[in-house]
C-alpha cells in the first residue's frame, strides 16, 4: 500500500485531504453542540425581537386609531370609521398572534391584560357609532326639523300679514329663531362653549314672545320653542356622553394599553438581556476552540502547501512552461521528470511524445501552407493565361461579326463565339466555386430595385425561351408596387440566372416561371421568396441530394445531353447560405420542378435619377470621342489588336499603344492623353507599379486610368484602386462594355 501510495500524486493528495477531512469532522462534531446552544439562544433572541416589534406596532396601531377617532367624532365619516375599524381588526389579528407564541408566563399574563382591553375597545367602538347615530338624528334631524317648521309658520303668517308693523315682527321672530339654531348647532357640533349661554337666551326671548296676542299662531310658536329646547338640552346629555366616550373613556383605554406595552416591551428586553450574556458566553467558548482548531489546521495546510509545492507544483510548472514555449512555436524548450512514476512523469512523457508531433504536424502544416499558395498563384494565373486567349478569341470574333460574311462563314463565326462564351462560363464557375471556398466573397449591401431587376433578368433569356418555343413569365406579387430592399444585385442575380438557365435547359415544352413574393413588417422587415417553377423533366427524390455537389449533376447521362459543369447549383447553394437562406427544392420526374429560397431584408427606397445624367444616358448613343486621346498598355499583341479594334469602332479619335509598364510611363511624360487603359501583369514594369508613377506626374493626378486585366479576383481589384485605377474592365473584353466605359469616364475626363 505504501508502494502504491509513494508511486501515485493523486493517492498522496487523497491521503493528505483525507486527514484535514477527519479533523474537520470531529470539529464539526465538537462544534455542532456548542452552535446548537447558540442556535437556541439566536432564535429566542429573534422571537423576543419579533415580540417587541409586533407589540411596538399594535401600541402605534391604538394611538392612530385613537386619532382617527377624535376625527370621526368631528366629521362622522363612514371612510375614517371603515379606517378604524379595519386598523382594529389588524390589531385584534397581531395580538391573537402573540398569544400563539411560547413566551414566559408574565408576559402571558401582560398579553392576556392587553387582550382585554383590546375587546373592551371594540365594545367601545360599537357604542360609539350608536352615540354618533343617536346625536346626529337629534342635532341634524329633529332641531333642525323643529326650526324649519317654525320658520315655515314664520314665513306664512308674514305673507297674511297686511301692516308693516306686523312684518316687521314677524321678521324679528325669524331671526331669533336663525340666532338660535345656528348657536346651538355651533355649541353641539363644533364645541363653541360661549354659544350655550346665547342659545338659552334666545329661547327664554322666544318662549316670552307674544306675537298677536294669545292667538293660535302665537300658541303654536311658542310649543315649538318649548319642544327645542327640550331636544336641545336632550342632545347635550347625548354630547356629553358621546364625547366622554371618545375623550375620556376610550383615550383612558389607549393610554392603558399603552403602559402595559411598555411594561411588556421591558420585561421583555429584560429576557433578551439574559439571553444574550448567556449567548455570548457561549460563543466566547466556541471562538477559542475554534482558535485552537484554526491554528492546528493552518499549521497543517502549510506542510501540505510546501509538500505540494515541492512535489507537484513545483514539477507542473516546469512542464506548463514547456507546453507553452512548445504552443508558441518554440519546440527546443527541455522536458524534466520524464523519469518520474507517477502521474508527473506520464505527463513529462505525454510533453514529450507532443513535441514529437508537433515538429511533424509543422512540417505538413507549411506544406500545406506552400500547397494553398501554389493552387492560389495556379488559379491566378491560369485565369489570367485563359482569359488572354479567350479575349483575342472572343474579340476578334466580335471584331468579324462586323464585317461582310457569306452565310457558311456567319454560321462558323456564330459556333466560335458560342463556344467561347461557353467556355468564359465555366471558367467564371469554376473560379467562383474557388472564391467561395477561400472565403474572398463579400457580399454588397445597396438598394436593389426588384421589378429592375427582374427585367434585366427576363430580357436576357426571353430569347434563349422563345427559341425553344417554351413560355417564360416573370411576376412579382403583390404586383404593381415599386419594391426596393437592400442586398448585393450582382449575387442575386448570379442566383436567379443560374436558376432560370437550368430550368430553360431542362424544359422542352410548357412553361417557365419566375415568381416573386414581398411581405414587409411595421418596422421595415421585408421577406422575399423568389421561386422558378419548370415543367421540364424533373429529378428523382433520390438524387436531389446530389444537385448541390461540385462538378455532379443528379443523372450522368444528363452531362451528355445537355451538357455544363454541374457548378451553377453549387454556387447558388453557397452563395445563399453566405445570404443566410437555404435552396429548397420540390420536384416530380417528368412533371417539372421548383427551386424556391427566402432571403430576410430590409426594406428602402431608391434614389431618384439626376436627370442631367439620364439626359447623359439617353445621348451615350451618340456619343462623340473623336476628340478622346487614349493610351493602351498592354503587352500582348492579339490583344492589342483587339482593344484597338474596339476603340476604332467606337471612332476614338487618338489610339496610342504602350507595350509595358516603361513604356507607358516615358509616353506619358512626352504626352498628356485622357484616358488610360492599363493592364496588370507586363514585362519590365507591371500595371500596378506604372499606374503609381503616373498617378505622381502633375498632369495625370486626375486622369482616369481603367485596369485592363485578366484577373478577376476581388483581391486583384483591390490592388488595383489602390494603385489610383478609378475602374475595372475584366478579360474578355467586349464593345458594350468598352462603350460603357468611355460613356462613364470620357466625360469626367
Amino acid at each position: 500500500m505504501l508502494l502504491s501510495i509513494s508511486r501515485s500524486i493523486a493517492a498522496k493528495v487523497a491521503l493528505a485531504f483525507s486527514l484535514v477531512m477527519v479533523t474537520l469532522v470531529v470539529s464539526y462534531i465538537v462544534m455542532s453542540q456548542r452552535l446548537d446552544t447558540i442556535g437556541v439562544a439566536m432564535n429566542n433572541v429573534t422571537e423576543i425581537s419579533r415580540n417587541t416589534i409586533a407589540i411596538i406596532r399594535i401600541n402605534k396601531d391604538i394611538i392612530e386609531m385613537q386619532r382617527d377617532v377624535s376625527v370621526y367624532s368631528l366629521s362622522g365619516s363612514d371612510a375614517v370609521f371603515e379606517k378604524i375599524d379595519e386598523n382594529f381588526q389588524d390589531i385584534k389579528i397581531r395580538l391573537d398572534s402573540l398569544s400563539d407564541v411560547d413566551t414566559s408566563e408574565v408576559e402571558r399574563q401582560y398579553i392576556s391584560s392587553l387582550a382585554m382591553l383590546v375587546d373592551e375597545l371594540g365594545q367601545n367602538l360599537e357604542g360609539l357609532t350608536s352615540l354618533y347615530k343617536s346625536r346626529s338624528v337629534l342635532i341634524d334631524d329633529v332641531l333642525e326639523d323643529i326650526y324649519q317648521t317654525a320658520i315655515t309658520e314664520l314665513y306664512n303668517l308674514n305673507q297674511m300679514s297686511s301692516s308693516v308693523e306686523n312684518e316687521l315682527l314677524l321678521v324679528e321672530e325669524m331671526n331669533k329663531w336663525h340666532t338660535l339654531h345656528r348657536n346651538a348647532w355651533l355649541f353641539l357640533s363644533k364645541k363653541d362653549y360661549l354659544k350655550r349661554k346665547q342659545v338659552t337666551s334666545v329661547l327664554k326671548e322666544i318662549a316670552s314672545s307674544r306675537l298677536f296676542g294669545k292667538s293660535e299662531e302665537s300658541l303654536r310658536l311658542s310649543d315649538l320653542g318649548k319642544e327645542y329646547q327640550k331636544y336641545f338640552l336632550k342632545s347635550i346629555q347625548i354630547n356629553r356622553n358621546y364625547f366622554n366616550l371618545v375623550n375620556v373613556v376610550m383615550a383612558g383605554n389607549a393610554i392603558e394599553f399603552s403602559t402595559l406595552a411598555n411594561t411588556l416591551r421591558e420585561h421583555s428586553q429584560l429576557r433578551l438581556q439574559k439571553i444574550k450574556e448567556h449567548a455570548n458566553e457561549s460563543i466566547i467558548t466556541t471562538e477559542n476552540i475554534l482558535n485552537i482548531l484554526s491554528i492546528a489546521i493552518i499549521l497543517y495546510l502549510i506542510f501540505l502547501a510546501f509538500f505540494l509545492h515541492v512535489h507537484i507544483t513545483k514539477a507542473i510548472t516546469l512542464l506548463t512552461g514547456s507546453f507553452s514555449r512548445f504552443l508558441s512555436g518554440d519546440l527546443s524548450a527541455s522536458i524534466h521528470h520524464t523519469s518520474r512514476k507517477d502521474e508527473i512523469g506520464v505527463l513529462a512523457q505525454a510533453a514529450s511524445r507532443f513535441r514529437d508531433m508537433s515538429i511533424d504536424l509543422d512540417k505538413e502544416k507549411q506544406a500545406a501552407i506552400q500547397m494553398s499558395k501554389v493552387k492560389s498563384e495556379f488559379l491566378a494565373n491560369m485565369s489570367h493565361e485563359i482569359r488572354t486567349p479567350m479575349n483575342g478569341i472572343l474579340g476578334m470574333a466580335s471584331q468579324l461579326s462586323h464585317t461582310d460574311l457569306i452565310a457558311p462563314q456567319r454560321e462558323m463565326l456564330n459556333i466560335i463565339t458560342s463556344s467561347g462564351e461557353s467556355l468564359l462560363v465555366i471558367i467564371n464557375d469554376i473560379l467562383d466555386v474557388s472564391k467561395i471556398e477561400a472565403g474572398k466573397i463579400e457580399l454588397e449591401q445597396r438598394p436593389i430595385g426588384l421589378n429592375a431587376l427582374l427585367k434585366d433578368i427576363e430580357l436576357l433569356f426571353k430569347g434563349q425561351a422563345t427559341a425553344k418555343g417554351i413560355q417564360l413569365s416573370v411576376r412579382t406579387c403583390p404586383a404593381n408596387q415599386n419594391i426596393a430592399f437592400v442586398g448585393d444585385e450582382t449575387r442575386i442575380k448570379q442566383i436567379l440566372m443560374n436558376l432560370l438557365g437550368n430550368a430553360i435547359k431542362f424544359t422542352d415544352h410548357g412553361e417557365v416561371a419566375l415568381t416573386t413574393h414581398a411581405e414587409v413588417d411595421s418596422d421595415d422587415k421585408m421577406t422575399l421568396l423568389f421561386s422558378v417553377t419548370d415543367t421540364g423533366i424533373g429529378i428523382d427524390p433520390d438524387n436531389i441530394e446530389k444537385l448541390f455537389g461540385a462538378f455532379a449533376q443528379a443523372d450522368t447521362s444528363i452531362t451528355r445531353k445537355f451538357g455544363g459543369t454541374g457548378l451553377g447549383l453549387t454556387i447558388t447553394s453557397q452563395l445563399l447560405s453566405l445570404m443566410g437562406s437555404k435552396l429548397e427544392v420540390e420536384s416530380d420526374v417528368k412533371k417539372g420542378s421548383r427551386f424556391f429560397f427566402e432571403i430576410e431584408t430590409e426594406q428602402c427606397s431608391l434614389a431618384v435619377p439626376d436627370a442631367q445624367a439620364e439626359k447623359n444616358d439617353t445621348s451615350s448613343e451618340k456619343a462623340d470621342y473623336s476628340n478622346l486621346k487614349v493610351l493602351v498598355a498592354e503587352d500582348n499583341k492579339t490583344n492589342q489588336i483587339v482593344v484597338k479594334g474596339f476603340l476604332n469602332k467606337l471612332k476614338v479619335g487618338s489610339i496610342t499603344l504602350a507595350e509595358d509598364g516603361e513604356q507607358a510611363i516615358n509616353i506619358c511624360k512626352k504626352e498628356v492623353f485622357d484616358l488610360i487603359f492599363m493592364d496588370m501583369q507586363m514585362p519590365i514594369i507591371d500595371g500596378l507599379k506604372a499606374t503609381l508613377e503616373i498617378k505622381k506626374m502633375d498632369d495625370y493626378r486626375h486622369v482616369p486610368i481603367i485596369a485592363l486585366t485578366a484577373n478577376v479576383f476581388e483581391d486583384d481589384k483591390k490592388q488595383c484602386e489602390e494603385a489610383g485605377m478609378c475602374d475595372f474592365l475584366g478579360k474578355p473584353i467586349n464593345l458594350m462594355q468598352l462603350k460603357g466605359i468611355l460613356d462613364k469616364w470620357s466625360r469626367q475626363s
